[in-house]
């Protein structure tokens, strides 16, 4: 199962590949690629195009199905929507799953800035605004725990690697209400992000903002982004509380 899973994985990353590059993808025999792959083609998982593999059409209804079985998507569809046409950059919301940051829903603005971070990107949560602004609320046994299974990794010369350094920002988080990434995870690009909570605690997700350095840097637009952002938080909130 798991070397079906990471040819699967390959051939998602490569966007299709033979026998050979998925075996040096791999790091399995070419025989064990090619009998994997004959399997995943009689079940309907894969498609030959002559010597290369693609995954197949198949893969559009599981995640039609996760998409829209997951509350987040329909509550924060049309408030990220109305934020980005608002503000023109690109509105993204997250939530959490395993310790790991999980992008369930964008939405592009006139100036949005080009990005491989879409639907169903997985990313640490230290190195994130959203993934911040969720850690900030998680119990300090549960944010040990994410540390032990995932560390700290770094991506640029912003990103917190080091676990008190982190337990600092998220304590600032908390006290003013949203989260901040300045070139953490891609240089050049910052992000500010609010948590989406139940009136419990509960974490739900969290709602970002993303666009280049030398725009949401800006002192003024920094402030007014903080205050539709939390409004935009506080909806989904109220969609999720009535859906």
């Amino acid at each position: 199962m798991v070397k079906a899973l990471n040819i699967l994985e390959a051939l998602w990353q490569a966007d299709g590949a033979g026998v050979t590059a998925l075996a040096e993808r791999t790091g399995l025999a070419k025989s064990t690629v090619h009998a994997h792959l004959t399997t995943l083609r009689s079940k309907g998982y894969v498609v030959q195009e002559d010597d290369e593999y693609r995954l197949s059409l198949r893969f559009l209804s599981f995640g039609e199905h996760v998409k829209h079985a997951e509350p987040l998507y329909a509550a924060s569809e049309t408030p990220i929507a109305e934020l980005s046409e608002r503000v023109g950059e690109r509105v993204l919301c997250s939530t959490h799953q395993n310790g790991l940051g999980t992008v369930v829903n964008v939405s592009e603005g006139t100036r949005s800035f080009t990005s491989d971070i879409d639907v169903g990107t997985h990313t640490y949560l230290h190195s994130s605004a959203g993934g911040k602004a969720m850690l900030a609320h998680f119990s300090e046994e549960r944010i040990d725990r994410i540390i032990d299974e995932w560390g700290l990794p770094v991506f640029t010369e912003e990103t917190i690697g080091d676990r008190d350094a982190l337990v600092d920002e998220l304590a600032a988080v908390r006290e003013a209400g949203v989260a901040y990434s300045r070139g953490e995870y891609l240089q050049g690009i910052s992000a500010i992000a609010a948590p989406i909570r139940d009136t419990d605690g509960t974490v739900y997700g969290a709602v970002t903002v993303a666009g280049p350095d030398h725009r949401l840097a800006n002192e003024w637009e920094d402030r007014d982004l903080c205050t539709q952002l939390l409004s935009t938080a506080n909806t989904i909130e109220v969609n999720l509380l009535f859906s």
